[in-house]
């Protein structure tokens, strides 16, 4: 059986609809064997103000973008990062919707095998009252801080590495 590469990924965006708002953040570490081997950050000028609701969530200002590459910039780079890999989010139907959209706007092959952490909690932890990140996380006993992306790295490395090796997808 040949290993998996894995790339967890999270986005930040003006909203919460891939037609009408753009993303402002792309973060993904690649994780082979249990492992990050490689990371992925970048900020990105969404070229529209950033509504105050959403600065007050993710404490991403106009001001902090001011400068930064455009979506049509980085996604190239993305891609690529992501090449061979499964591409793994929490909610990951949102992360995509975005993902996909950029890339079919730009005309690039977005073509990947996707885990959604959210799923995998939805199926193996149906007794929780919810599956936010941060439930899901106390659950399996990962520490987690204010930063999702770190979080959702070690709550997917529990689930598929440090759980009884039995079918998870």
């Amino acid at each position: 059986m040949s290993k998996k590469t894995y790339v967890v990924f999270d986005i930040e965006t003006t909203g919460i609809s891939a037609a009408h708002h753009k993303i402002t953040e792309i973060g993904a570490v690649k994780i082979e064997d249990g492992v990050i081997t490689e990371e992925f950050h970048q900020l990105i000028d969404p070229g529209v103000p950033v509504p105050w609701r959403i600065t007050e969530i993710t404490g991403i200002t106009d001001e902090l973008l001011a400068g930064q590459p455009t979506i049509g910039e980085v996604l190239p780079f993305f891609i690529d990062f992501c090449t061979d890999c499964i591409l793994v989010a929490h909610n990951a139907s949102f992360d995509m919707s975005f993902i996909r959209s950029c890339a079919t706007e730009q005309r690039l092959d977005c073509t990947f095998e996707v885990v959604d952490t959210l799923s995998l909690a939805r199926k193996h932890f149906p007794m929780l009252e919810n599956h936010q990140l941060n439930t899901v996380a106390n659950h399996l006993g990962v520490e987690h801080n204010d930063h999702h992306m770190m979080t959702l790295v070690k709550v997917f490395i529990k689930i598929i590495f440090q759980t009884k090796r039995r079918q998870l997808f």
